[in-house]
């Protein structure tokens, strides 16, 4: 009995030591990532970067997001090697990496860091497989991590690599953020009122945040608008009786739109209305669906006729098969000198969180 206590106590007493140990840093709590969002963090050797790998990731993941009248990144992109993590821990508790490796470089600590990530099957598959050249990871140093693996022999291949790769991890960036994005949009309550109006006029929820107030309800079009000092936001919904294909092409965008801004938006100066730049920067069209809905989506710049005023918009033809409507929806922004791409986001993303009724 007393060798049985005494295994019993060695026990106990070698598994407080593990885990008071060296491990402690890995076995403790992990804390929560940090960063913002469309923020994406390079985890890459600084000659790797500094050369044709870094200009082939800046050209795919730095592209400008459409549309804005100046410039603006789809994701904002940082960069750290292994070292600059290590004197400086909090870089590694941010949100959303992508690593860059060389496998050809044995000799990189960046290189031997995914080979311990991967795992040694995985390690060997990538050196016979030239298919198998992306990985993903989470919660590597803190909760709520995303990391993206890009790896290659060569530097030619991964070049290759992030630009074929540019595309599903934009997707899966954007849906990481999609979180933050939400609390980022509903940080107060929502406003039941507008979320009833909008039930019982077009037949959909969604959910209007408290900060935006009703700048207009007439007939069938209603228009929402948030005011601070740096920002108007502005979200406008009308429908019309469902007659013909013709209805939900870019063009029919753009007459309601025309109508819209000739009709209700206007300044202190005489004959001023918005209408679409289609003069200096193109528009983008596009087909999906929102909610199982048919929809056709133009992007582009409005400005005013007679005011120095424009900025970025997008508009939505959406079929709702229930009611045999089509709901249009414009959004659009004013912020002079500002950046629009993350308002821009958030107004996105009202719109296609709508549920149908």
């Amino acid at each position: 009995m007393k060798l049985k206590y005494l295994i019993y106590g060695l026990i106990i007493l070698l598994a407080y030591s593990c885990s008071t140990g060296m491990g402690s840093a890995n076995s403790g709590p992990k804390p929560h990532a940090l960063g913002k969002m469309n923020e994406v963090v390079v985890i890459a050797e600084k000659e790797l970067w500094e050369g044709a790998i870094g200009d082939t990731f800046k050209f795919y993941f730095g592209s400008a997001y459409p549309i804005m009248p100046t410039p603006e990144p789809i994701f904002d992109i940082r960069h750290f090697d292994l070292n600059e993590l290590t004197v400086a821990p909090l870089r590694k508790e941010l949100r959303t990496y992508v690593i860059l490796a060389d496998l050809n470089d044995t000799d990189s600590d960046i290189t031997r860091m995914v080979g311990r990530d991967l795992g040694e099957s995985k390690y060997d598959k990538s050196q016979t497989d030239n298919t198998f050249n992306s990985s993903v990871g989470r919660d590597k140093w803190a909760k709520g991590q995303v990391l993206f693996y890009l790896f290659a022999n060569g530097e030619d291949k991964l070049a290759e690599v992030i630009g074929n790769s540019f595309p599903g991890i934009a997707t899966r960036v954007n849906q990481h953020d999609q979180e933050k994005l939400s609390q980022s949009i509903f940080a107060g309550t929502h406003n039941n009122n507008y979320i009833n109006l909008i039930e019982e006029k077009y037949g959909m929820n969604i959910k209007i945040p408290s900060s935006f107030k009703k700048a207009l309800d007439v007939e069938d079009l209603t228009w929402f608008r948030r005011d601070d000092s740096e920002y108007i936001l502005n979200l406008v919904f009308d429908k019309k009786p469902y007659n013909a294909e013709s209805q939900l092409t870019p063009q029919a965008i753009k007459d309601w739109i025309t109508t819209y801004g000739k009709t209700y938006v206007t300044s202190d100066r005489l004959g001023d209305k918005l209408v679409i730049n289609e003069t200096d920067l193109p528009i983008f069209d596009y087909t999906k669906e929102i909610k199982g809905a048919f929809t056709t989506e133009i992007r582009g710049t409005w400005e005013m006729t007679e005011e120095f005023l424009a900025g970025p918009f997008f508009g939505y033809s959406i079929l709702n098969e229930k009611t045999n409507e089509v709901i249009y929806a414009m959004a659009f922004i004013s912020a002079p000198g500002k950046d629009k791409r993350d308002r821009m986001q958030q107004l996105e993303f009202m719109v296609h969180s709508l549920e149908w009724m």
